[in-house]
């Protein structure tokens, strides 16, 4: 994606995402104009990954997309650790997703034709079976229960928006348009609630001790709009569900966690650096990147935790499989 995007976006992480940012690099190549088919064999690299295990028993599979390049495997439990890369074939991976049955999504941002594709691999591969070539350029990738993915862009008149590509195709059928809050607004992440509907967390530079503002969108099944959750000490855009409908809202280094429905926070969790991406298990753990390069594990209903590992990865998303 070009470098202003990845800027862009990054502006609600700190210094932190910017770090990233220039870390990785920055692609200035102009836009695709339109898609074509990118079947398996059809990917710019041949993985030259391993996946030498699965995780062990009790233990779910975390994923970590790496601004770097290619997708982690590490284990959780009382011992997390790496247990095999997806690909390190890939180019910056900028997010991450799995869906229900198991499908690994990563948004690549590629240094060559097609530059921006979401990869899809199918449980326990190393290789993809399908690449989706986007036609806007963006960073953020989600899929649903039918396997329909969305895609975060700016369209032709800056605005962001939500494409929705049906499983298997090449065109988006349906494109929202994301609600700005502020400064530099943007989409910073996907998340589903109990009933399957989309939310979308939004950021934007704010000038108060929290460096930044936050609000979390719904969009109701049947409708072409977003609904404000209007959630109260939401400072960031950075979101994740779990099994009982707690919403996490994550930015800067601080997480507010609503319950289902509320507006107000039930527990506010403050951390020890910038955050950079956050995901939560079914059971209500949540896992929390922070930068530079560490992952805190917080047991469900806990604001402080004791475990945090450190990866080897400059990571920029974060899924958990199903379990």
């Amino acid at each position: 994606m070009p470098g202003s995007i990845w800027i862009s976006r990054s502006a609600s992480r700190s210094s932190a995402a910017l770090a990233l940012a220039f870390a990785a690099g920055s692609s200035l190549t102009p836009a695709l104009a339109g898609s074509s088919a990118a079947r398996a064999g059809a990917h710019p690299k041949s993985p030259a990954a391993t996946r030498t295990q699965r995780s062990p028993n009790g233990s779910q599979d975390l994923y970590l997309g790496n601004i770097l390049g290619g997708v982690l495997l590490y284990s959780t439990g009382k011992s997390p650790q790496q247990v095999g890369d997806i690909t390190d074939a890939l180019p910056r991976v900028t997010s991450v997703w799995v869906d229900q049955k198991g499908v690994l999504y990563a948004f690549s941002d590629n240094r060559q034709s097609p530059y921006e594709t979401i990869e899809e691999f199918e449980p326990g591969a190393t290789s993809p079976f399908f690449s989706l070539v986007l036609q806007r350029y963006g960073s953020i990738v989600a899929a649903d229960a039918q396997q329909n993915v969305y895609a975060q862009g700016e369209n032709a008149q800056g605005q962001q928006v939500v494409d929705v590509y049906p499983p298997g195709t090449q065109s988006y059928t349906s494109e929202y348009v994301v609600p700005a809050i502020g400064q530099i607004s943007a989409a910073e992440s996907f998340a589903f609630d109990s009933s399957g509907t989309l939310l979308v967390g939004v950021f934007a530079l704010a000038n108060n001790k929290q460096g930044e503002v936050g609000a979390v969108f719904r969009l109701d099944a049947g409708s072409s709009t977003f609904v404000n959750l209007n959630l109260q000490k939401a400072y960031g855009g950075l979101i994740a569900t779990d099994g009982a409908g707690n919403l996490y809202v994550g930015g800067n280094d601080v997480i507010s966690v609503y319950p289902a429905g509320a507006t107000n926070p039930s527990r506010v969790i403050r951390t020890k650096s910038p955050i950079v991406a956050l995901t939560a298990a079914s059971n209500g753990t949540l896992y929390v990147s922070t930068y530079p390069s560490n992952i805190t594990v917080y047991p469900p209903g806990k604001r402080s935790s004791k475990r945090v590992f450190s990866p080897q990865a400059q990571v920029s998303g974060l899924a958990l499989g199903p379990g």
